[in-house]
C-alpha cells in the first residue's frame, strides 16, 4: 500500500490502482494506517514551505478548514487539538486533490434534445486516469482536458486540449481524438497525442496503426509503432523515435535527453504548478539537460539543475514565480 499510495499523491495510478486507493482511504478502519502513510509527505512539505514549496491548492485547504469545523459542531464530536487538525486536513487533502481538482465534469443544459457532454479536468501539478464510456482508458496529463458526448459508445469521438495517453478498446467503430491542431484516428491501439498551445503538435504511437490529419492543409499520414507524426509549421512529418521519451509521464516519470532549457521548463512548469521565468539571456536557450525526474520535490530539481549547469534562481513568494538566470564565472 505504501507504493500505492506514494503513486497516488503523484497522479499515477491506474483506475484499478485508484480502485484499491480509494476503498482503502474511505475505510474507516484504516485511519491509523493513513495518518502513518501521509505523515513523511506532510513533514517533507512543511519543512520546503520556506523554499520554493507551497500549499497545491491554498482554496481547497481553507474549505477544508471550514468543512471540518462546521461537521465537528454539528455532529458534537470531541474537538481536535492543533496537532491532530493538520494531519487531518492532511489526510481529506490527499483524497481532495485527487478528486475535487482532478476530476471536473461540466455538463451541457443548453439542449437536453442533444446528448450531454462531459468534461474532465486537470489542473498544472496533477495527472489523472479514466475509462471512457465504451471501456477505452485515459491517462490525463497535467494541465490538460477531454471532452466527449454521453452517446460515445456510438459516436466515439473525444475533444483534447493538452495531453493524453490512450488505450482504445476495439469494437468496430472507429476512435478519434480532434485537437485544435489535428485529428488522430483509430480502431484499437495504444498512443500518445501532446496537443499543447504554443508547442509543437505530436501524435506518437506504441501499439496499432493511428491515422493523423492536419487540420489547416488537410494532409493525411498513417503511423506504425515507434512511429511520431508532428507538425512542423505547415509541414506534418513522420519520424522514428524512443517512446519511452513521449509517454513515461503517465508512470510518473519525466525523461530529458539533449532538451534545452525552454522546453525543460515547459514542462516543469505543467509538472509542478509553477511559473518559471527565464531572464532575457541567449545563453539560457543554449542550455541542455539530459536525465529522469521521478518522485522528487521542486526544490530538489532546482538544485539538480544547477549544479549541472550554470544557472542561478530566486523564488518570489508573493508571484510564487522561479526567476532563472544565468550565473556568469
Amino acid at each position: 500500500m505504501d507504493q500505492l499510495f506514494r503513486k497516488y499523491l503523484n497522479s499515477v495510478l491506474n483506475p484499478d490502482e485508484y480502485s484499491r486507493v480509494s476503498d482503502f482511504l474511505t475505510d474507516v478502519n484504516n485511519e491509523e494506517v493513513i495518518y502513518d502513510l501521509i505523515k513523511p509527505f506532510w513533514d517533507k512539505d512543511i519543512n520546503e514551505a520556506d523554499g520554493v514549496g507551497q500549499i497545491p491548492n491554498p482554496e481547497l485547504r481553507t474549505k477544508i478548514i471550514q468543512a471540518i469545523y462546521l461537521n465537528d459542531r454539528k455532529t458534537e464530536k470531541r474537538k481536535l487539538t492543533a496537532y491532530k487538525m493538520v494531519f487531518r486536513i492532511a489526510a481529506i487533502l490527499a483524497v481532495g486533490l485527487f478528486i475535487s481538482t482532478v476530476f471536473f465534469f461540466q455538463k451541457s443544459t443548453k439542449d437536453h434534445s442533444f446528448a450531454e457532454m462531459q468534461t474532465v479536468s486537470t489542473p498544472f501539478g496533477a495527472k489523472t486516469s479514466l475509462k471512457l464510456p465504451d471501456g477505452s482508458l485515459v491517462w490525463l496529463n497535467s494541465g490538460s482536458s477531454i471532452s466527449f458526448t454521453s452517446n460515445f459508445e456510438k459516436t466515439r469521438m473525444v475533444s483534447l486540449k493538452g495531453e493524453a495517453f490512450f488505450e482504445v478498446k476495439k469494437n468496430g467503430q472507429p476512435f478519434i481524438v480532434s485537437t485544435a491542431f489535428g485529428d488522430v484516428q483509430v480502431k484499437g491501439t495504444s498512443f500518445n497525442v501532446s496537443a499543447f498551445y504554443g508547442e509543437k503538435f505530436q501524435t506518437t504511437l506504441l501499439t496499432g496503426i493511428v491515422n493523423v490529419k492536419e487540420k489547416q492543409t488537410g494532409k493525411e499520414v498513417s503511423i506504425q509503432p515507434g512511429q511520431q507524426a508532428g507538425i512542423y509549421g505547415s509541414d506534418l512529418k513522420v519520424e522514428n523515435v524512443d517512446t519511452d521519451m513521449f509517454l513515461s509521464w503517465k508512470d510518473g516519470k519525466l525523461i530529458f535527453r539533449n532538451e534545452y532549457l525552454p522546453s525543460v521548463t515547459k514542462r516543469l512548469e505543467r509538472w509542478y504548478n509553477v511559473k518559471i521565468e527565464l531572464a532575457g539571456d541567449k545563453r539560457l536557450s543554449e542550455i541542455s539537460y539530459t536525465g529522469v525526474i521521478e518522485m522528487e520535490s521542486f526544490s530538489e530539481v532546482l538544485q539538480l539543475l544547477k549544479v549541472t549547469a550554470p544557472i542561478d534562481y530566486v523564488y518570489d513568494e508573493t508571484t510564487r514565480t522561479i526567476q532563472i538566470k544565468y550565473k556568469s564565472n
